[in-house]
């Protein structure tokens, strides 16, 4: 048995031992998996956390804004989370005695439960990290053009609390910018009509932004985009129709602070430099949404991660039972 092997060697310690570990290939994968298992352990208070805050937070999200599938999606991921997190802890810390093919079996799933666990994890708290980062940027006073990402708007078209919130930011930058250096900024309100709106978001935003004085002629809407990545492509093309150099130009968006890196990352997909301005949200509603962006980021990308995930599983696997 391989269990046997190794207790022996590590009886013997010292030269014998050394040579075992660095030559064993399936034995360095086993710890690693334990590595994996270790750090989940480790993470567990974060996790745990994690999950009583979003709980939290869903149960006055519902108080407020109503019982809807959407405004549970926090307590479900930290469910998951958690399952994840007893599922891998049940499986991986089982005793085992067997033969040595089916130790390699048992480390490979071990290996693909600690890694595939572990990634998520890295994910969600580096996610965390750079939502956190994101929104405490400080622009400089120079841009150029402000562009005000769209959300759902009210029946009568009038913008919503948190579509509100963007514009509020929005003017209150450019406000500060004139004051400073005397020099305007144009802004591009961004979003199409929805089939159950009066008008489209770009046409309630700039409505709110003629009420708030400024003049039509600093305002250039655009009505197509119906998600964020066709919110920065497009607004990209009509800022590209009144500049030359789009890369002399500075522009800002603007958006809710849960929602400014996926801004940041979208921006960068479509080629455009642009930097966030972030507008506060409702405490009770940001960790919802914030999971939902996390699900978001994920899903847009799912293809690479599932692509990374399973290569580096099926790398382990392959060594796990063809190393020496």
């Amino acid at each position: 048995m391989l269990s046997s092997s190794i207790i022996e060697l590590l009886s013997q310690g010292g030269y014998g031992f050394s040579i075992f570990y660095f030559s064993n290939i399936p034995f360095l994968l086993s710890n690693l998996s334990d590595s994996g298992i270790n750090f989940a352990v480790i993470s567990c208070p974060i996790l745990l956390i994690f999950a009583i805050a979003v709980s939290i937070s869903n149960i006055s999200l519902v108080r407020h804004e109503g019982f809807k599938p959407i405004n549970l999606l926090g307590i479900i991921s930290g469910l998951i989370y958690i399952a994840g997190f007893v599922i891998l802890i049940m499986i991986t810390t089982r005793d085992f005695s067997g033969s040595e093919t089916e130790y390699r079996i048992v480390s490979s799933i071990n290996i693909a439960l600690s890694f595939t666990f572990s990634y998520l994890v890295c994910m969600l708290l580096s996610t965390i990290n750079c939502s956190f980062m994101a929104t405490r940027y400080k622009l400089d006073y120079n841009q150029d053009y402000i562009i005000i990402l769209g959300c759902a708007i009210r029946k009568d078209g009038t913008p919503t609390p948190i579509l509100r919130a963007r514009i509020d930011r929005a003017i209150e930058f450019e406000k500060k910018q004139f004051k400073k250096t005397g020099k305007r900024a144009i802004f591009v309100p961004s979003g199409g009509q929805g089939s159950d709106e009066v008008v489209s978001e770009a046409e309630c935003i700039k409505n709110y932004l003629i009420e708030q004085g400024y003049p039509d002629e600093q305002i250039i809407p655009e009505n197509k985009s119906v998600n964020t990545l066709q919110n920065m492509r497009f607004s990209k093309k009509i800022i590209e129709e009144h500049e030359d150099d789009i890369e002399n130009v500075n522009i800002a968006f603007s958006t809710t602070n849960y929602h400014v890196f996926r801004g940041y990352i979208l921006a960068k997909s479509v080629g455009m430099k642009a930097k966030g301005l972030s507008a506060k949200t409702k405490l009770y509603f940001f960790p919802n949404a914030f999971v939902r962006e996390f699900v978001g980021l994920l899903y847009e990308e799912k293809l690479r991660h599932t692509l990374f995930i399973l290569s580096i599983v099926i790398l382990f696997i392959l060594l796990m039972f063809f190393g020496t």
